[in-house]
């Protein structure tokens, strides 16, 4: 994780909306957040037992689940009648995480639901009017334009590659880009640039964990593709070979040889058959 990169985006993302923006695991844990602590009242509500903090984690958790259902972002409502928005974060296609942004009202809400959660914890009144009145608040035509941009923040995050899936292996991905980048003319310096690690790191793990080299491996992608092309005879073989991210059809079918043994024209007349 690019945890420079992550807290200047959260950073600014705050500055603008005023809401507190923090960075969450595939299984909800927080790992980044800005401002660091929470709002007075969530902690309150989340610290003073009565089950209180599990209700509010399964709260978000149904909401990360709408997400991942829809894959876009999502606005809604806590019991308590926060306004809270999430998107869902990726690596290379992979799931790695969520943004979040919340812990506001909205301009002109009544607080009573809040005075209520606050009075079963035993704040007295004007104490919970005090904590109430430091909710920042928001005005209600405004939420949309702060969720579409935390939603291009997320798109940046994920496009950036700036979040890591703990589970995932550098060899695994280093596969990963390949399978979505194969069509184009990458090689290994593509790969290493791309998710962050040294050539020499990257050949030693991929060979490690695959039992072969990522040159191999990207060929291989591209020749099993163009395989399945060339069953179809309304594409050209050239037009093949520069789909698969070859650099001319020449050089396709001299390395469709060497490794199958038929040239692909051959290849295309035997499988008609």
């Amino acid at each position: 994780m690019d945890k420079k990169t992550i807290l200047s985006v959260l950073e600014e993302l705050y500055k603008i909306s005023g809401f507190r923006i923090s960075l969450h695991t595939t299984s909800f844990e927080e790992i980044a957040a800005y401002p660091t602590e929470k709002l007075g009242f969530c902690s309150y509500i989340q610290t003073m037992g009565l089950g209180e903090l599990d209700r509010c984690k399964s709260c978000d958790k149904e909401a990360c689940e709408k997400v991942l259902k829809s894959g876009e972002t999502l606005v809604y409502k806590c019991r308590h009648g926060l306004i809270e928005a999430i998107s869902p974060l990726y690596n290379f296609g992979i799931l790695t995480g969520f943004l979040m942004m919340g812990q506001v009202r909205i301009e002109g809400d009544g607080i009573d639901p809040m005075l209520l959660a606050l009075a079963k914890i035993g704040k007295q009144d004007f104490e919970a009017r005090e904590i109430c009145a430091a909710i920042p608040s928001v005005k209600e035509d405004m939420i949309k334009s702060y969720v579409n941009i935390m939603t291009i923040c997320a798109r940046y995050l994920t496009l950036s590659n700036s979040i890591t899936s703990a589970k995932q292996t550098v060899g695994r991905l280093a596969m990963q880009y390949i399978n979505e980048h194969f069509t184009e003319k990458i090689g290994i310096r593509d790969v290493c640039n791309a998710i962050g690690y040294s050539k020499s790191t990257v050949l030693v793990a991929f060979k490690k964990e695959f039992g072969t080299t990522v040159n191999a491996y990207l060929t291989n992608v591209r020749l099993e593709k163009s395989k399945k092309m060339l069953l179809d005879d309304n594409i050209t073989i050239n037009e093949i070979a520069l789909a698969c991210g070859f650099s001319d059809q020449s050089y396709y079918s001299k390395v469709f040889s060497v490794n199958y043994g038929i040239s692909p024209t051959d290849f295309r007349r035997d499988n008609r058959k």
